[in-house]
C-alpha cells in the first residue's frame, strides 16, 4: 500500500460517516404522520381560507349600524359550503394532520370561528356534519 492510499482511507471513512449522518438526519425530518393527502390538504386549505375570509367580511359588514341580514345571509351560505367541504375531509380521517393540527382540531377551531363571527347557520351545518364527541375525563371510567 502506498502512503497516499493509507492517508485517504480515514478521509473516505469520515466522508462516509458524514454522508450517513446527513442521510439519517434528513430521513428524520419531514411532516409528522399521518399527513392529509395532497387532494385533502387542498380542500382543507380552501375551506379554512374561505371560512376565514367570510368571517372577516362578516366583521366588516357588522362594524357599522344598519340592516345586515342580506349580507350576513350571503356570507353564511358561502361559509356553509366551506363547512361542508371541511366536514368531507373530516369524514375521511379526523386524525390526519394539516399544518400541525389534526383535522378534528381544525374543525373545532372552524366551528368556534363561525360562531364568534356571527355565521351561525354555517356553524350549525358544521356541527350537524361533525357532531361534538364527548370528552373523557382523566381518572373516570
Amino acid at each position: 500500500m502506498s502512503r497516499r492510499s493509507i492517508t485517504r482511507r480515514p478521509h473516505a471513512r469520515l466522508a462516509f460517516a458524514v454522508a450517513v449522518a446527513v442521510a439519517l438526519a434528513v430521513a428524520g425530518c419531514g411532516a409528522t404522520p399521518p399527513q392529509a393527502p395532497f387532494a385533502q390538504a387542498k380542500k382543507l386549505d380552501s375551506a379554512t381560507g374561505d371560512i376565514s375570509t367570510d368571517c372577516g367580511l362578516s366583521y366588516q359588514v357588522t362594524a357599522f349600524p344598519g340592516d345586515h341580514r342580506a349580507d350576513i345571509a350571503n356570507l353564511d351560505a358561502s361559509a356553509a359550503s366551506s363547512a361542508r367541504k371541511l366536514a368531507s375531509v373530516y369524514a375521511r380521517n379526523p386524525a390526519w394532520i394539516y399544518q400541525g393540527d389534526t383535522v378534528r382540531q381544525i374543525v373545532d377551531d372552524g366551528f368556534v370561528m363561525l360562531r364568534t363571527c356571527g355565521l351561525n347557520g354555517a356553524a350549525r351545518v358544521l356541527r350537524t356534519l361533525v357532531p361534538v364527541r364527548p370528552r373523557v375525563r382523566a381518572g373516570s371510567g
